[in-house]
């Protein structure tokens, strides 16, 4: 009967705190917190549990998807060795990318598999266990809390009575003390295993958090490593395809020449080609030492550079542009001072450019030399080294250079143009300074500041303007025949490169250069003999990427290496 009106006493006792009319005084604030943060762990631990298992059903049907995509790579590539015998390529990469999916998708099954076993499921036995066993043990103290709490209230209203006999009340004074010894036991202890279960639930769920992230590793590293094994064979089958390319269009060619009447027009045409064409046959045909092209764009854009903003960065209308390169290529009558928009005629320049052979004004060979020179702190002396490897271009490269970063250096004094050297080089270096291997975004940043420090300091570098043309060229140009070309025009004076010493520097005198333009010009006839030229394979293809290419090159509709995503609205001055 006395343990029945005890439990009735504690069981009121419950319900009163429950519904709030009875305040918890007896519990302490840690108790609280520790609960707190067991209770909110498990339930973002479910969370996430649920997650990952989620994420695994779904990766599951993904991976039979791949698996089917693999089985009908690896069928076609049986067709076609069983029926077309001829087609030995296309059934060798068939069959790799085939084995490739299919080991694809068996590492996503194995990576869905290391997220369940070591990630998931661990986590589920923590909440299992250390956290269930801590959930427990705070019940446990709630349930001595109260019947303590619940005696308290007892023994107040005994004492409040007056007919109770003393024994009775001194038994419940022992009754409640024997309860205030185990709700402080019980109190410690569940203090130290919340507080013991918080701190190994979080190391635990770090560990398995790392886990995770190294099955995602373990994922992506495996399907590197195949790929990385597969890419000499790509190199290979794109060596394959370039090849029968240019077979077929060997092939078109030489039907066309057996069945078109106009054979001796198409030969005339290769004469008179300009874009793309090797720069020292190119100036050897015009008996100039400047393409005449190159003349005629570079007075055009100067007489608009007071007045027009950016200049080689925004773009011009994509059929115009190339009605002007097929006029040029074509030796037809072309007048560039007709154009309205002076940016058709800086497209077609950085068209040239970007076109020019055998190879980039600045070559490849000296691509990593100019590139090593953002290492040097001093800026002297990297101006000096830059200048040292200009100093070594073949001589009609030197020429060509000179003459452009003149005109870029005008641009920038320029407030108008909206065009710093920064700027400039942003549009121009990628057409002229180019890497003949992989493309490293940090290496065209560097690229762009070597362009930079050239635009800057121009003076220095090239000693002045270049020679002016003794005689103006008229707007209105027509590509004379090609057996009086070598004797129609001489404008420029040769330019030697100037040299340096690494104990001196450079000595220039800019008024032999002013004062002497009444001295008869000299031809530049014999400069594909210069000792400076690298040998080149006229019938070579161009390379990108390591890879020779052939077939037409495709341009984007501004003809800008910046592509379309460098708009109007996005033009601001770069800091220099």
């Amino acid at each position: 009967m006395k343990n029945f009106k005890a439990k009735i006493i504690t069981a009121k006792q419950n319900v009163m705190e429950k519904t709030a009319k009875r305040e918890n005084t007896l519990e302490p604030e840690e108790m609280k917190d520790l609960e707190k943060k067991t209770t909110e762990t498990k339930d973002y631990l479910r969370k996430l549990t649920k997650s990952i298992e989620k994420e695994t059903l779904s990766s599951g049907v993904s991976i039979q998807d791949g698996t089917e995509l693999a089985d009908n790579f690896l069928d076609y590539s049986v067709h076609v060795r069983d029926n077309q015998s001829d087609l030995v390529i296309l059934s060798g990469i068939l069959s790799k990318i085939g084995e490739f999916q299919a080991g694809f998708e068996d590492l996503k099954s194995k990576l869905n598999s290391s997220l369940i076993n070591d990630v998931s499921d661990p986590l589920k036995s923590i909440i299992k266990t250390e956290l269930k066993q801590a959930r427990e043990s705070k019940r446990e103290y709630d349930r001595v809390r109260i019947a303590f709490d619940a005696h308290l209230s007892e023994l107040a209203n005994l004492r409040k009575q007056k007919n109770v006999k003393p024994p009775k009340i001194q038994e419940s004074e022992e009754e409640c003390e024997r309860l205030r010894t185990n709700f402080e036991r019980v109190g410690i202890d569940t203090t130290c295993l919340l507080r013991d279960t918080n701190v190994i639930t979080e190391f635990e769920t770090v560990e398995k958090l790392c886990d995770y992230l190294d099955s995602y590793h373990t994922f992506f590293q495996k399907g590197y490593r195949w790929l990385a094994q597969m890419i000499p064979d790509i190199y290979e089958y794109r060596l394959y395809v370039e090849k029968r390319k240019a077979e077929l269009e060997k092939s078109k060619v030489r039907i066309s020449m057996m069945v078109s009447p106009q054979k001796q027009q198409a030969e005339s045409l290769s004469k008179t080609k300009c874009f793309g064409e090797d720069l020292s046959v190119l100036l050897n045909r015009e008996g100039s030492t400047l393409p005449w092209f190159i003349v005629r764009a570079f007075q055009a854009i100067r007489n608009h550079i007071a007045t027009e903003e950016g200049l080689f960065r925004l773009s011009g209308t994509k059929r115009i542009i190339y009605e002007y390169k097929q006029k040029i290529d074509e030796g037809k009558e072309y007048n560039l001072s007709e154009i309205l928009d002076i940016h058709v005629v800086c497209n077609l320049v950085k068209l040239y450019l970007r076109e020019l052979q055998p190879e980039p004004l600045l070559t490849y060979s000296r691509y990593n030399e100019l590139i090593d020179t953002c290492n040097i702190e001093d800026q002297n002396q990297r101006v000096e080294k830059i200048s040292k490897v200009l100093s070594s271009l073949p001589k009609h490269y030197y020429t060509l250079l000179h003459h452009l970063i003149h005109l870029l250096s005008q641009i920038a004094a320029q407030p108008k143009s909206k065009m710093g050297p920064a700027n400039l080089a942003t549009v121009i270096g990628p057409n002229i300074l180019i890497c003949q291997t992989d493309v490293v975004l940090e290496d065209i940043a560097l690229g762009n500041m070597v362009v930079t420090t050239i635009i800057q300091n121009f003076d220095r570098i090239f000693g002045g303007p270049p020679p002016l043309q003794q005689q103006s060229v008229p707007d209105t140009f027509v590509a004379p025949p090609n057996n009086t070309r070598n004797n129609s025009i001489n404008n420029f004076n040769s330019i030697q490169p100037p040299s340096f010493s690494a104990s001196t520097s450079r000595s220039i005198n800019l008024n032999k250069s002013t004062n002497n333009n009444t001295t008869t010009t000299t031809t530049t006839n014999n400069i594909n003999n210069n000792s400076d030229d690298e040998p080149y394979d006229p019938n070579a293809p161009p390379i990108y990427s390591g890879v020779p290419m052939r077939g037409n090159i495709k341009h984007s509709d501004s003809c800008s290496t910046l592509g379309d995503s460098f708009d109007e609205g996005d033009a601001v001055e770069l800091s220099d």
